[in-house]
């Protein structure tokens, strides 16, 4: 039986005999980010939305996503299982953007008694939002209510709620699907 060899960094692959075993001289995971593997395995890499673009919207604490089910928004933790789960991004000529699920071409917006709904067929102003970056990951939605900004959060029966305040916000993650 041959052995194998293994390529050094100088050496031209061009050159080598048959029997070498190519081995990549490095990973593509940076080990020293421990939360890499984690999101890895919760399903996809966050990412930047952009108008155009299609994604899972999970919330980044509890991992359970944004879901249309039986016609109600909810948060499910296994979003293929259950419901509408894949929102379409669209923006406005003056930068306001839209969710839209893409099974019932419903967009996602406030209710007007302090919760969220995905009921509009139309981009108006109550689906209209603002994404906000955070410092400790992911994003804050926010809807504008009167004339200040509310955050989603979750409430503690699991439906979606405006907030006040940076408090009770959850932090949003956007997977690209």
């Amino acid at each position: 039986m041959q052995s194998l060899s293994v390529l050094s960094e100088t050496e031209s692959a061009e050159s080598s005999d048959s029997d070498t075993a190519y081995t990549p001289t490095h990973t593509t995971m940076n080990p020293e980010d421990p939360d890499a593997f984690e999101r890895f395995s919760m399903g996809g890499i966050p990412t930047v939305p952009e108008a155009g673009g299609t994604y899972m919207i999970r919330d980044l604490d509890s991992g359970r996503a944004i879901t249309l089910v039986a016609g109600r928004v909810s948060l499910e933790r296994d979003a293929s299982r259950n419901g509408g789960w894949r929102w379409h991004c669209v923006e406005k000529d003056d930068g306001w953007l839209g969710f839209r699920e893409t099974v019932s071409g419903k967009y996602l917006g406030r209710d007007g008694s302090g919760g969220f709904r995905v009921k509009a067929d139309r981009f108006d102003f109550w689906e209209s939002l603002v994404l906000r970056p955070i410092k400790e990951g992911g994003y804050h939605i926010m809807a504008m209510h009167w004339w200040t900004f509310r955050r989603m959060g979750i409430a503690k029966e699991g439906n979606l709620v405006e907030c006040a305040s940076r408090d009770g916000a959850a932090r949003w993650e956007f997977i690209e699907v």
